[in-house]
């Protein structure tokens, strides 16, 4: 797959983040199309905002609104929908939730479906923040609160994405980000939802900070989609037969 933007292009089978250096991420993520399409947006929304408003004050509340949206709305889209099965029961979202989850928890080293693609984040971005950030100033607050969500977007893209890169974190707050996302990767998947936080865990009992803590689980890579299941529920596994597999299957420490 190879994507455009000006002269740059994003070719994904290069990165693969068990082989990336801290440089090559950064590199990566500011030259992937969605990640762009969201720094536009957010200029955009925050520029209109400032004009429309009339409260500076509002405005900024409605930002804020935004960004505390997107933790919130993260847990429990990750809990009850990409961690449903609800998904791959049906022929018509299977793929879906093939490319949104499934994929990312079986190759987490893959950085292509890892960052999320703008036809699954913006439709929920919109339909969550706008209106929200209406409620609060109208016009205005509509597109202060969405670009509060982006900007809560970018910022969680690229945690997200240090937390498989294999290197070590010097911040205590990224190691710990990194520990526990990884556990719900290659431990137990039924805990530590979030991302770039864990607050919402604590509030709803799924969170966990050692491995000691919970048992392993035997679906944490495929989601409880076994071999069982796809006799049952096959298209996903028909979506998944042929896909080029060399370098993307890892385990904790390359991740």
């Amino acid at each position: 797959m190879r994507l455009f933007i000006g002269y740059k292009a994003w070719k994904a089978e290069e990165y693969l983040l068990n082989r990336m250096t801290f440089k090559d991420l950064v590199r990566a993520y500011v030259t992937y199309p969605a990640i762009q399409v969201y720094f536009i947006l957010t200029l955009a929304c925050l520029a209109y905002g400032a004009y429309a408003a009339s409260s500076f004050w509002l405005f900024a509340a409605s930002v804020g609104v935004g960004a505390l949206l997107f933790p919130f709305a993260w847990y429990l889209l990750h809990r009850f929908v990409l961690h449903g099965s609800w998904m791959y029961k049906s022929r018509h979202l299977a793929g879906l939730w093939k490319r949104v989850h499934y994929d990312h928890h079986r190759y987490p080293n893959d950085l292509s479906v890892l960052f999320g693609g703008l036809h699954t984040t913006l439709p929920t971005i919109l339909i969550l923040s706008g209106p929200l950030g209406w409620l609060v100033h109208g016009p205005a607050g509509a597109a202060g609160s969405i670009a509060g969500t982006l900007i809560m977007t970018c910022v969680t893209e690229f945690l997200h994405a240090g937390e498989h890169l294999a290197f070590e974190p010097k911040s205590k707050f990224w190691r710990d980000l990194k520990k526990r996302h990884l556990a719900h990767h290659f431990h137990n998947e039924k805990g530590n939802f979030g991302v770039s936080e864990f607050m919402w865990d604590r509030v709803f009992g799924t969170f966990y900070a050692e491995t000691a803590d919970v048992p392993r689980s035997p679906t944490a890579r495929n989601l409880g989609y076994t071999d069982e299941t796809a006799e049952k529920w096959p298209w996903v596994k028909a979506l998944t037969e042929g896909r080029k597999d060399a370098g993307r299957e890892a385990g904790p420490k390359a991740a």
